[in-house]
């Protein structure tokens, strides 16, 4: 990130404790909402270049791990100011998400043991939506999808 000068963001320890705690109430909130499912929380700070302030953007990929199938998953991914600003947005999200969401389950392998064929389910928008959380951060030519299905609503 050379050349961010205005990208540069206080680590933690230089937070206010209040700051701090309060993200972490918000992450537990996700979590809570989430179930059991398995998350983690990919913070990041990218360039905008259209911003007309001089705050770091941060960008949060909310990314679910499938322990079963050793694979990791995009749930959602936000862009704010501020951590906190982004886990209250997140909530947000998901919990209209969870209404207006449609039930996806894929049938996949891995090329690398083409001998087992695995099944994960997604919640998403429509069937491009699924694909690239599907495929998020991986390499398209090491999965071979068998069939996607839209599940009824229960």
């Amino acid at each position: 990130m050379g050349g961010f000068s205005k990208m540069d963001r206080q680590n933690a320890i230089q937070q206010p404790t209040e700051v701090l705690l309060k993200e972490i109430e918000l992450e537990n909130n996700v979590r809570e909402i989430l179930n059991e499912t398995q998350i983690y929380f990919d913070y990041n700070v990218v360039p905008d270049n259209t911003a007309e302030h001089n705050l770091p953007i941060i960008k949060l990929d909310l990314i679910t791990i499938n322990k079963e199938h050793n694979q990791k998953f995009l749930f959602h991914s936000l862009k704010g100011v501020s951590k906190i600003g982004i886990l209250k947005e997140m909530i947000a999200y998901i919990q209209e998400y969870k209404d207006r969401s449609e039930s996806y389950e894929i049938e996949w392998i891995n090329l690398k043991q083409p001998e087992k064929t695995l099944t994960s389910w997604f919640l998403g928008n429509d069937i491009m939506d699924v694909l690239h959380k599907f495929y998020y951060n991986k390499e398209k030519t090491q999965f071979k999808i068998f069939r996607i299905k839209l599940m009824p609503l229960a």
